[in-house]
Order: C-alpha cells, then sequence, then structure tokens
C-alpha cells in the first residue's frame, strides 16, 4: 500500500511538473483575454469577405484587430495551414515575409519561430514568438529570451506581438478568425501602422484561405 502511495505520489509530481514546465514556455501576456473576448470590438472595415474590428488594449499604442471570413474549407485545414509558421512567404505572399522559421520544436503542438517582415521603406522587424496549437485554435506570444546569436543582422524586434488564429464551424462552413495585438516599433506613423494593417490583414486571410485549399487539400 506504501509503495501504491508513493507511485501515485511519483506521477502526481511528474505531472505537475510537465505541466509547469509547459506553462511556463507559454507565458500568456497581459490583456490577453481582453484580446480573445468578443466584447468591445468596433467593425472599422468590411470587404466581399473579411469584416475587420478594431479594439484599443492598454498594452500597446495601436489598437488590435480582429479579422473574420467564411470559408468552405474544412477546419482542420485552415488551421493546419496557419501552423505551418516555417512555410510562412509561402501561405502569405501579400504579407512582406521574407523570411520565417522554427527555432526549436518542442512536440507536434509547440514550437519557438521567428519572421522577418520587410515591408517597403521601412526597417525590417524580425518577430520572435512561442506558438501552441489546441485543435483548431494556435496561440503565438512574443519571447525575448531567444538567444542574441539568432538575430545575426539585429534586425529590429517589436515590443508587443500576440495574438491567435481561431478556426470555427459555422453550419456548412469554416469561420477563420485572427486576432493580433502588435506595436512594430521604431519611427513609424501610428496612423500609417493602421492603414497596412486595415489593407493587409483580408489579404492574409485569403492567402491562408488560398494555401489550405492548393496544398493542403489537394495532398491528402
Amino acid at each position: 500500500m506504501y509503495k501504491m502511495f508513493n507511485f501515485v505520489r511519483y506521477i502526481f509530481f511528474i505531472h505537475f511538473l510537465f505541466l509547469f514546465l509547459t506553462a511556463s514556455d507559454h507565458q500568456y501576456p497581459k490583456s490577453w483575454d481582453a484580446l480573445q473576448s468578443n466584447d468591445g470590438w468596433d467593425l472599422i472595415k468590411k470587404t466581399d469577405r473579411v469584416k475587420i474590428f478594431g479594439k484599443e488594449l492598454d498594452v500597446s499604442p495601436l489598437p488590435a484587430f480582429r479579422a473574420e471570413i467564411i470559408s468552405d474549407v474544412k477546419l482542420d485545414k485552415l488551421a493546419d495551414a496557419a501552423w505551418l509558421v516555417e512555410k510562412s512567404t509561402e501561405v502569405f505572399p501579400n504579407a512582406f515575409i521574407t523570411d520565417a522559421g522554427i527555432y526549436h520544436r518542442r512536440n507536434d503542438t509547440s514550437y519557438t519561430a521567428f519572421q522577418v517582415f520587410d515591408i517597403p521603406f521601412l526597417a525590417p522587424r524580425l518577430y520572435q514568438f512561442n506558438s501552441i496549437r489546441i485543435g483548431t485554435s494556435i496561440h503565438w506570444m512574443r519571447i525575448d529570451t531567444v538567444n542574441a546569436s539568432l538575430n545575426p543582422d539585429k534586425l529590429l524586434l517589436p515590443s508587443v506581438n500576440f495574438g491567435s488564429w481561431e478556426v470555427k464551424k459555422i453550419g456548412d462552413q469554416s469561420q477563420l478568425i485572427y486576432r493580433v495585438c502588435t506595436d512594430p516599433g521604431g519611427d513609424i506613423p501610428l496612423w500609417l501602422v493602421e492603414q497596412a494593417n486595415q489593407y493587409y490583414l483580408p489579404l492574409m486571410l485569403k492567402d491562408l484561405e488560398a494555401f489550405a485549399k492548393e496544398k493542403i487539400m489537394l495532398k491528402n
């Protein structure tokens, strides 16, 4: 009986340690809950298929954005496309991503990755982040503990960067939702960043949908 008790205690300790280590790698930032909440968003743009909403969060001088699109592509295929960060230049051809990859893959649902954005007339930005996948949702948050050797060109590191992809079933279709709160930093007029986000976010959602349809669905 005593050995069984010690065994159960040991299993509990290992389980607790695993949860602790996993959680420590994915510390959710302040205002995460506010970003994920459906309350407080204002519709700021609507295209033929995409809706863009904005919300003020106290962690960034820029508003957070939420973009939505209804698609005929299956939930898991859209989520699979969003998870392929190493193929970001292919998935998002309109996003000015010039390089992307994975620093460290912990398992099938967790990695530390990067993306380099090189927007014309602006200095390139290096985004480094932890990502976790929970079913058809993907959460990412900025990480600032990556070794400096992984930024040999000393690219500008944005001070705020967290967000999510979420895919939900709506009748016979899928709803793809992209939420992001970021501050690219540097000497960029805030109004210019806002206008750029409103222009490129619809393209990002359509690009992801197209990749999921043409590359992932056809492969299976």
